[in-house]
């Protein structure tokens, strides 16, 4: 595998993103014993730290992150300079952004679902508040703002766990300013306050969290047009309320959303915590799942885990006969007669590892067909799907979270979202979060109410006496049966 070079001890295996100020790699740390960990690096551009400020903003960075130690926040490993670079490792985030998940569902038609768009801000409102309330060592406040709430930095694993980024331009008490008056943020996101250079508090990054989740549950831009046209709205325009957009829009979610977007703070959710509360009393109010989980099932749905071949980071090892030089041939896709030599018993094993064991038997024999010839030229019986195995039907082979929703009580109108009525999405802008609209407008109807199982009453008087009898003699037969040795089960079998 080719890499990017090295960093001090970390190996750059290929470059993620750029910013004004630095580069982001994803990397891998080498230890002993064959150890290692994937981490991202950020390296300072090399010219800026001949630039003390930017060297201390990016070194400030570091000490903030450090300091915060929260399940939503990326863990800090180590911040130094190697090779004329300055560099902070930190946790590496295996997931899309929400910006980009919401554009990646966009695309195939799924739209992201208010629960799932509620979970991801209520996470995110767990790391803003474990940010605004810590203290130092001395145990003062360190009164850190974010300044910085957007969808692009807010990052989802593929567990569902939201992770709040990038706290380059983060205020804190520990720092002062050395440009006061100046405006630092996304003007889409920016408070009234902020835009005006005033001194602010925790109650920004609830009116940034608060446009984030309007735009998340109604699919359309809040504040759009030019930068003077975005300050304007922000600090002028009373918010149109979500239901102006979206028709049958909840009012009791309405009511949250235009709390943590008034422009008189002092009128404003007070804090993170506030609004992470009230998010939670209303999902259990409507029965909705807005845990990782369901955050989880969607980003699965939109983004598809990729196989990757490393066989040689893999801890578990591949199949006796094809280990060695024969299964390298095999991973990097090349022809290997060896690999033909597999024995029958073991086709199910290579199908597995293949993931082809899910697939009916015409798609099977269509993906076979696509294999490398070391693999398609196998014998026959290579190919057949093992005994006893019945192919799911399509709702099994897109839906593999069902049984556990069926075992919840709720089906997928709880954690999705339906095609609106007629003319229910009519005048709706399309979401247009950083290129999210790509020709195709969002209209979804927001279901938050969970299907109720109907509760089940047994029946009464003497028929619900006969069925019970009818069981417990049912069951004293089958037991005699396992009494009689093998001919008693297989007489039990038929």
């Amino acid at each position: 595998m080719s890499t990017l070079g090295r960093l001090g001890p970390y190996e750059l295996v290929r470059k993620i993103a750029a910013g004004g100020m630095a580069e982001i790699f994803l990397a891998r740390h080498w230890g002993p014993g064959g150890f290692f960990r994937d981490v991202v690096i950020k390296r300072l551009f090399r010219h800026l730290a001949e630039h003390p400020k930017q060297l201390r903003m990016f070194q400030d960075e570091a000490r903030l992150l450090a300091a915060l130690s929260h399940p939503n926040i990326p863990q800090v490993y180590e911040v130094g300079s190697a090779d004329g670079y300055w560099f902070i490792a930190m946790e590496y985030v295996d997931g899309p952004t929400v910006a980009d998940a919401v554009q990646l569902g966009v695309r195939n038609g799924i739209p992201l679902p208010v629960p799932v768009a509620i979970g991801v801000v209520m996470q995110t409102c767990e790391a803003l508040h474990h940010a605004h309330e810590r203290t130092d060592r001395a145990r003062r406040p360190l009164r850190i703002v974010h300044r910085d709430v957007t969808p692009q930095n807010v990052m989802l694993t593929r567990d569902g766990v939201a992770k709040l980024m990038d706290f380059g331009i983060a205020s804190t008490a520990a720092r002062k300013e050395s440009d006061a008056g100046a405006v630092r943020g996304t003007f889409s996101y920016m408070a009234p306050e902020q835009i005006r250079a005033r001194p602010l508090d925790k109650r920004a990054d609830v009116f940034a969290l608060g446009v984030i989740l309007y735009e998340l549950s109604t699919g359309t831009r809040l504040f759009r047009g030019s930068d003077v046209q975005v300050m304007t709205q922000v600090v002028e325009q009373d918010v149109p309320p979500p239901s102006s957009r979206v028709a049958d829009y909840p009012a009791d979610l309405e009511q949250i959303v235009m709390h943590a977007l008034a422009r008189d703070r002092s009128r404003r959710v007070p804090s993170t915590a506030h609004l992470a509360q009230r998010l939670e009393e209303l999902a259990q109010r409507n029965g909705i799942l807005v845990g990782p989980r369901a955050v989880a099932r969607w980003v699965g749905q939109v983004l598809p885990a990729e196989r990757l071949r490393e066989e040689e980071l893999a801890m578990v090892a591949p199949p006796p006969e094809l280990r060695g030089e024969s299964w390298d041939v095999f991973a990097s896709g090349g022809v290997e007669e060896s690999a033909a030599e597999v024995l029958p018993e073991d086709r199910e094993a290579i199908l597995e590892e293949l993931n082809l064991l899910s697939l009916p038997p015409d798609a099977l024999e269509d993906a076979v067909d696509d294999l490398p010839d070391a693999l398609r030229d196998l014998p026959a019986a290579y190919r057949e799907l093992p005994a006893g195995f019945e192919p799911p039907s399509d709702e099994g082979l897109i839906d593999l979270g069902a049984s556990v929703d069926d075992l919840l009580g709720l089906d997928d109108s709880a954690l999705t979202l339906q095609p609106p009525a007629s003319g229910a999405s009519a005048g709706r802008e399309p979401l247009v979060l950083d290129g999210f609209d790509e020709g195709d407008a969002l209209g979804p109807v927001l279901l938050l109410d969970a299907p109720k199982r109907p509760t089940m009453s047994p029946p009464s008087g003497s028929a619900f006496v006969d069925e019970l009898e009818r069981k417990l003699i049912a069951e004293d037969e089958l037991l005699d049966g396992f009494d009689e040795g093998d001919e008693g089960r297989g007489g039990a079998g038929g």
